[in-house]
């Protein structure tokens, strides 16, 4: 007798956690926006554009030569948020970092400002070609998003 109580005790107790976790599974639109592709054959050298990404804007810069030149040029310049272009890209041609300003969140402009990188007009924050913050109240340098390669295609979020 005491085995039929047990048995169902157990099959109620695995349906309510079945059903709290299920509850808090994020639904399959919310999965499908944890990652987005973007063909990079697309972005012309030189070029930097903006893409959507969980609700926040994300830049993908073209980087060409000089461009790079001027990025790792400014690796020994002191700052609030030390790091080297090499920490912060993971091949010299794309840089990736999300478009938020890291003092009030803020949209930078790509290609203004003081350090040839990115300018957050809402209180002046100057960002260099490599996203890190060199002038204003800006913090910490432009956060980078977990991001990788599959060929011709970034993927961010994976």
């Amino acid at each position: 007798m005491y085995g039929g109580v047990y048995g169902v005790g157990v099959i109620a107790a695995k349906n309510i956690i079945q059903g709290i976790v299920h509850y808090h599974w994020p639904g399959k639109d919310a999965q499908a926006m944890s990652a987005i592709e973007v063909k990079l054959a697309d972005i012309p050298l030189g070029k930097c554009i903006v893409v959507q990404w969980k609700d926040s804007p994300v830049f993908i810069w073209h980087r060409n030569e000089k461009q790079i030149a001027d990025a790792e040029a400014d690796d020994n310049a002191e700052m609030r948020d030390p790091q080297t272009d090499t920490e912060r890209v993971k091949t010299k041609e794309w840089y990736i970092s999300m478009a938020v300003c890291t003092h009030l969140g803020c949209i930078p402009i790509f290609g203004a400002g003081n350090f040839k990188g990115f300018f957050c007009p809402c209180h002046g924050s100057h960002y260099d070609a490599s996203g890190r913050a060199r002038k204003g109240p800006a913090p910490l340098n432009l956060p980078i998003p977990k991001y990788h390669f599959e060929d011709d295609i970034l993927v961010i979020g994976k």
